[in-house]
């Protein structure tokens, strides 16, 4: 049997959304380990934030098939149900936020380590689930998320220990080059001081760029309950709306570009804003400043994460939890390997049970949704059936 349109595009969005997030990873963390000069990660938003409100107000347009048709419907939906625009700031705010903690996590994590802790956005969100839309849990989905949390503790703890044995060993390294003295040794010795002091100095610069565990790890807590709260908030306002999941991401996407800038100007104020008396501030210079460090690797991670949000869109609409589930194990074992050969990631014993943990519970919190214990049966009365008086007490009242 031919497949169906439906299951083309359900399968072919989940590819795009297993390769999203497993290389969206990868290209942030070769864009940030990379020797080059230091880009900023709140301007990385800002041009985000400008590649999705232009990819959704395309695909908003074809989806009317016009143009003009298009703009008129977005302007509908902006100006005359302005209190739906309105309604939409706070995610707004809360994503633009969220997306600048993850290039913190990342620069901090090793990419397989990140991709494991960030499946706590499952834990926050069921979180929010039950306190704000008041749904219940399974007993499966609870165990689930339990065994998440586990996973997810092994796995930092297995991270800041192996941060511990590497100073430990620069530090070792370093001591030796600097207190033994080369002309007091023999030449064989001299030569292999030489090269020790050479494995010394490939291994220090590798440090030079310390990575602190626990600013990665609150990086990633903050985000995901940041995103959790987001995407309850966005699902609640959306109950019950016809309007086009692309016009929404128009609504999201406008407002974000000036946060984005806003929180730029804020944080990386000096970077920005930096001139000297014979080159006073101007929006060429502020320009130059916002691309510094900008080269094609840096590029290509802000489309990747911006066409992200439009793959997820598609694949809510047409794939089921499992399949979700599936997509997002396979894409933490494919970051796994593909950190092994680019980034030199060795996992330990303590790693590969932690990150079990987390893909078996992803699967078991899909796979086990609540169900009501009470299901009706034939002498129920549907809900919205009417009583009818008994036909002895109608005639005694006639």
């Amino acid at each position: 049997m031919a497949p169906t349109k439906a299951d083309t595009i359900k399968y072919s969005s989940l590819t795009v959304l297993v390769l999203q997030n497993c290389s969206l990873v990868l290209f942030m963390r070769y864009a940030m380990t990379k020797d080059r000069p230091h880009f900023l990660k709140t301007i990385t938003v800002f041009f985000g934030e400008i590649f999705k409100f232009s990819v959704s107000l395309i695909l908003a347009c074809m989806e009317e098939k016009s143009i003009v048709k298009g703009l008129k419907r977005i302007y509908h939906e902006f100006f005359v149900n302005w209190k739906g625009t309105l309604k939409v700031l706070v995610p707004a705010a809360i994503y633009t936020i969220q997306n600048y903690l993850l290039y913190v996590a990342v620069d901090n994590l090793p990419a397989a380590t990140y991709m494991v802790t960030y499946q706590l956005k499952i834990l926050t969100t069921a979180a929010f689930t039950v306190l704000v839309l008041h749904r219940r849990l399974s007993i499966q989905q609870w165990i689930a998320l339990l065994v998440l949390f586990a996973g997810v503790v092994v796995v930092q703890y297995d991270q800041k220990m192996s941060n511990e044995r590497e100073k430990m060993a620069a530090n070792a390294l370093a001591n030796i080059s600097t207190t033994l003295a080369p002309t007091t040794l023999a030449p064989t010795t001299e030569s292999l001081l030489n090269s020790t002091s050479n494995s010394t100095s490939s291994l220090l610069p590798k440090l030079g760029r310390t990575e602190n565990s626990i600013l990665g790890f609150i990086a990633v807590l903050v985000a995901c309950v940041l995103s959790g709260f987001a995407g309850i908030y966005f699902e609640k306002i959306l109950k019950g709306s016809n309007v086009s999941i692309w016009i929404r991401n128009i609504q999201l996407a406008f407002p974000s570009i000036f946060f984005a800038f806003i929180f730029a100007s804020i944080t990386d104020r000096k970077t920005l804003y930096q001139n000297t008396p014979e080159d006073p501030i101007t929006t060429a210079t502020v320009w130059n400043n916002m691309l510094t460090g900008f080269d094609w690797a840096v590029w290509v991670t802000v489309a990747v994460n911006a066409f992200g949000g439009l793959v997820v869109a598609v694949v809510i609409k047409y794939a089921d939890n499992i399949l979700k589930a599936f997509a997002t194990s396979l894409a933490i074992v494919l970051n796994c390997i593909a950190a092994y050969f680019l980034f030199n990631f060795r996992p330990s014993i303590l790693f590969l049970v932690g990150a079990s943990g987390v893909i078996a519970a992803v699967f078991a919190y899909s796979m086990y949704p609540y169900k009501p214990s009470h299901q009706a049966i034939p002498t129920d009365a549907p809900k919205d059936t009417e009583m009818q008086p008994l036909k002895g007490n109608t005639d005694e009242k006639a």
